[in-house]
């Protein structure tokens, strides 16, 4: 009888012990999962912000190069015009009307090029230098697309195009501002220029 009470006190301790063991794994268990939770909690938001505001800025890199790009675009382009105009027009005037003809009415925006003398100045006149702009930014000249575009890109109000001409050189410049697409802290758009500097081919003869 001692004996099977001692056996039966042992297994009861046991059990306890046993019992006691998995009852503080358990709670170990829950508190490192709580712990776990809570720091996805705080971790979770601040990587899908810090995300978020690293986009935005690739996403003003990217409009930045786009413009640029139909910056450089414009500016080798008008570049010609003095060429065009004065050079091959003097040496020999019905080809060059030939040839001018076919290149502004072959494609469908006449914008790409034209017949204004506007190096003859100091500065390029808005109406030349903004159709030229837009043309090569959207393919075919259409504003309303343009300014669509530019608003998509995150640009704030109205592009302010300028050119001039000095000592054979044209100087193209794009002001304009910009805002932040993931802007949480509701900061001012960024006030950004862009410019680009050609030499006009044959305008050293005139």
């Amino acid at each position: 009888m001692i004996g099977k009470e001692e056996n039966d006190k042992m297994k009861s301790n046991r059990n306890h012990v046993e019992d006691t063991v998995e009852n503080n794994l358990k709670e170990t268990l829950l508190r490192e999962r709580a712990s776990v939770t809570l720091e996805a909690a705080i971790i979770l938001p601040i990587f899908c912000f810090l995300f978020m505001a690293l986009n935005g800025v690739f996403f003003v890199f990217s409009a930045q190069n786009q413009v640029m790009h139909t910056l450089v675009q414009t500016a080798n382009s008008l570049s010609l015009d003095p060429y065009w105009n004065e050079k091959i027009r003097l040496e020999n005037t019905s080809v060059s009307t030939i040839l001018q003809r076919f290149e502004r009415y072959a494609v469908r925006d006449q914008s790409f090029s034209s017949a204004e003398s506007w190096h003859k100045n100091e500065t390029v006149s808005s109406g030349v230098l903004e159709d030229r702009f837009y043309s090569y930014f959207t393919g075919d000249g259409n504003k309303l697309s343009a300014y669509t575009k530019l608003k998509k890109l995150g640009v704030v109000g109205n592009m302010e195009l300028s050119g001039t001409v000095n000592n054979g050189d044209l100087t193209l410049v794009a002001k304009y501002k910009m805002k932040f697409w993931f802007n949480l802290f509701k900061t001012e758009p960024l006030d950004l220029s862009q410019k680009v500097k050609v030499h006009l081919w044959g305008l050293e003869d005139y």
